[in-house]
């Protein structure tokens, strides 16, 4: 019963602490994209927007493409290139009904066959640059971190130029208007109210004259009048493409895989191991070659007693093993005296039957082991 009344408690001291931890968290402000209508944001435009429908202005914003028969004051701010051909037309058909079409975007260049020319970046300022709007003939102080200008036709007419090119212009098409700025910051919550940005809004777009205005945010989208990316190319070349990295594929495995079982190379198992005196010694049991198998044991055995008491060749088997008697060995001195002169026997003779091999070959391996022991 106390077991369960603790784990009652526990369960309500966590949900507590779940819930002191949610209202304790402070909200982070929710983030907005820049450039639009609604956001609050020092990025938005909801400062000029509010202002505009506080004056009496007929203003509103839409999400979707202009009908043809609308007559409005159209206001496009940083919208994306449009890669599908259909949604740049339909916006030129909308002007050329005698619509006008505000485009503000940092480099406009590609959009409605606009170009832009740039200038050296170390002719810009950083802070501002002194721009003389043309129609009042008067210089503004406005913010342009910009080193793109527009590049003119022959019938645009320039609204704003600095000493570097123009920052807007206005360009007829059929009995519209479109009408291009550089710098789409100046219509920012943040700077529309810093150093002239206001008149020149005010003076570069001409509200006073527009039935209504709208504030396009078809293209905050970024996926809308562009095409995907499987569009782009016939549905032959993606097959091709598909089938090319498939055979590709299937080639470099290949060419790279080994069917079958790995086999390890023989000399690293069988000849440099101990595989290989066991190989010696089956052939030579097989072959019957007693005498030579006994005359590789007796070399081996020189060379570690060598090795071990520095015993040189030329000495007889007999003064080798007397001396090897000196050292505790397990054979007297007397059994040692036997064991060389059986092994000078065979040398002279050179032959030896199948008993004699046994048993001096395993006198051989224990004086050996012990030797290597030692």
């Amino acid at each position: 019963m106390n077991g369960k009344k603790i784990w009652i408690i526990g369960m309500v001291f966590f949900l507590l602490l779940i819930g002191a931890s949610i209202f304790s968290t402070s909200q982070t402000p929710k983030s907005y994209p820049p450039y639009l209508v609604e956001s609050p944001a020092p990025t938005g435009l909801k400062a000029l927007y509010t202002y505009l429908g506080e004056n009496g202005y007929d203003v509103t914003e839409e999400d979707r493409l202009p009908a043809l028969s609308d007559q409005a004051l159209r206001i496009l701010v940083s919208p994306p290139v449009f890669t599908d051909n259909r949604t740049e037309e339909h916006y030129l058909d909308y002007i050329r009904q005698g619509n006008t079409l505000v485009l503000a975007k940092n480099n406009p260049d590609g959009l409605f066959s606009l170009k832009t020319d740039y200038v050296m970046p170390e002719t810009v300022p950083e802070e501002e640059v002194n721009t003389e709007a043309e129609s009042q003939e008067r210089t503004l102080h406005l913010m342009n971190r910009n080193s793109v200008r527009l590049s003119l036709e022959t019938d645009d007419h320039i609204l704003l130029e600095d000493e570097y090119g123009a920052l807007a212009i206005e360009r007829e098409i059929g009995n519209g208007s479109l009408i291009v700025l550089v710098e789409p910051d100046w219509l920012m919550n943040q700077y529309i109210t810093e150093y002239d940005h206001t008149e020149a809004v005010f003076n570069l777009i001409p509200f006073e004259k527009a039935n209504k205005i709208v504030f396009d945010e078809y293209s905050a989208d970024t996926s809308r009048g562009t095409l995907s990316q499987f569009e782009l190319y016939p549905g032959w070349a993606y097959t091709l493409l598909v089938q090319g990295l498939m055979i590709t594929i299937f080639i470099l495995w290949y060419q790279g895989k080994r069917f079958g079982p790995i086999y390890p190379v023989r000399e690293e198992t069988v000849r440099l191991s101990n595989q290989r005196l066991k190989a010696i010694a089956i052939w030579q049991t097989k072959g019957k070659n007693y005498y030579t198998s006994v005359e590789y044991q007796l070399e081996y055995l020189k060379e570690a007693i060598r090795s071990r008491y520095g015993i040189p060749y030329h000495q007889s088997w007999q003064k080798r093993l007397v001396t090897l008697a000196e050292h505790n060995t397990q054979f007297s001195a007397n059994e040692l005296r036997k064991i060389a002169q059986s092994i000078e026997t065979i040398g002279q003779r050179k032959t030896l039957n199948k008993s004699e091999y046994l048993s001096l070959s395993t006198t051989i391996d224990k004086i050996r082991e012990e030797v290597e022991q030692r």
